[in-house]
């Protein structure tokens, strides 16, 4: 059993059901001293993906995931491991006041690129589905615009 932190499209519920079939949400987490930004120019989701960088005074809600082996090969395929497109990384995260390890995609390009409008909805979607804090789901309705 792999705990695995999502924080851009991974965290939409109908992604990773196509994804990770089975896969089981543990809830909405955060990820401290980092910032949400975008990167690369994604040719299937028309704009940059989501990463995350060191920042020293923000922080990145995202999904708390629970996953098979089976399940982070599929993600390890999806995120491009074999072609360096991201790191698998650890990374500590507060689920409801507990600190847990946790898996994170980092990629490896650092030419910011804006994300697409789709892109961004199913961020907005799985941030919604999974009750990520109002404030945050805002924050990110402000990068779509």
């Amino acid at each position: 059993m792999t705990r695995y932190f999502a924080y851009g499209s991974n965290m939409d519920p109908l992604q990773m059901e196509k994804r990770c079939p089975g896969a089981v949400v543990l809830g909405p987490a955060r990820l401290d001293e980092h910032r949400l930004t975008f990167v690369w120019d994604s040719p299937g989701w028309g704009g940059g993906v989501a990463t995350v960088e060191p920042a020293a005074e923000d922080h990145v809600w995202g999904v708390l995931w629970k996953l098979t082996d089976e399940h982070v090969r599929a993600l390890d395929d999806y995120e491009g491991i074999a072609q360096g497109a991201y790191t698998r990384e650890q990374a500590d995260v507060d689920l409801a006041g507990e600190i847990m390890d946790a898996m994170i995609y980092r990629a490896t390009d650092t030419r910011y690129k804006a994300p697409s409008a789709r892109y961004m909805s199913a961020i907005i979607r799985g941030a919604i589905a999974f009750a990520v804090p109002d404030d945050y789901v805002e924050r990110l309705r402000a990068l779509r615009a």
